[in-house]
């Protein structure tokens, strides 16, 4: 099985909001592409996934 989907978002994030909730954390990132198109995406985080961050974050 192949991890990598079918569809690629590119594009600069200029804007972001990361909130958690009782199921992990959601980032939502506003993105800007090359030809000034907007996208806003919505990634939800697992509790593991959150873990992983806050120990990358703290070792700064």
């Amino acid at each position: 099985m192949n991890d990598v989907p079918d569809v690629e978002i590119t594009g600069t994030v200029y804007k972001m909001t990361f909130q958690t909730d009782r199921d992990g954390a959601v980032l939502v990132a506003y993105t800007k592409d090359d030809g000034g198109r907007i996208g806003r995406s919505w990634i939800r985080l697992d509790l593991a996934a959150v873990d992983y961050m806050q120990r990358r974050l703290s070792e700064r």
